[in-house]
């Protein structure tokens, strides 16, 4: 195998599929887990980038961007790192590349990104901003859900209410895989309010 390091997309080099998949399953406890062939399916039909980081011929990080064009948004969905490897700006990498991937390759207005109080500050540093909602993430294959922030970067358009609402159907819809009747769905719109307003976390 020639030796490769750097940024490498998955859906074009699926001989490092194995290495991505084991970092994922590493990386998340079961109720934060998208379904694998769920993922591949998605890579498969261009509504996932998969990007992997690589060093000396193995997969050390990876993230994966959901992209959305008929909402016009983008969800960072996973940022996973060899968990042998954590603090060694992996990461911080990682992360960069996405948002400068959605900059300049992804014509979507917004990018989104779930994340716990812990994570706010260190994805503040990228640009993101918290949305002023109460919002609640539902657990994978399971009928709980889990406080969260949902966090935006914007090209040169705030999120509205209405654009924030068939945006977090999608989510939980396509992404969830809940069904539409699912009251979690109802709930979390009934919490967005008609002005969204954001912050930077100071946390």
């Amino acid at each position: 195998m020639q030796k490769m390091d750097g940024f490498i997309d998955i859906a074009e080099n699926m001989q490092w599929w194995d290495g991505a998949v084991k970092i994922y399953d590493d990386a998340f406890p079961e109720w934060e887990k998208e379904d694998i062939d769920h993922i591949l399916k998605n890579i498969e039909n261009g509504r996932y980038k998969m990007v992997a980081y690589l060093s000396n011929n193995k997969v050390e990080g990876i993230y994966i961007l959901d992209i959305n064009h008929q909402l016009d948004y983008a969800l960072f969905s996973f940022l996973a790192v060899d968990t042998a490897l954590r603090g060694q700006k992996i990461g911080t990498m990682l992360c960069a590349h996405a948002i400068n991937y959605f900059q300049n390759h992804v014509s979507c207005q917004w990018l989104f990104i779930e994340a716990e109080d812990r994570q706010c500050k260190f994805y503040s540093k990228f640009g993101f901003k918290k949305l002023q909602i109460k919002y609640n993430v539902p657990k994978f294959n399971s009928s709980q859900s889990i406080a969260m922030h949902l966090m935006c970067i914007d090209k040169n358009k705030r999120i509205d209410s209405e654009s924030l609402k068939n945006i977090i159907e999608h989510i939980f819809v396509h992404g969830y895989c809940l069904p539409e009747d699912d009251q979690r769905i109802q709930k979390q719109l009934e919490r967005i309010p008609v002005t969204i307003d954001a912050m930077a976390s100071r946390s």
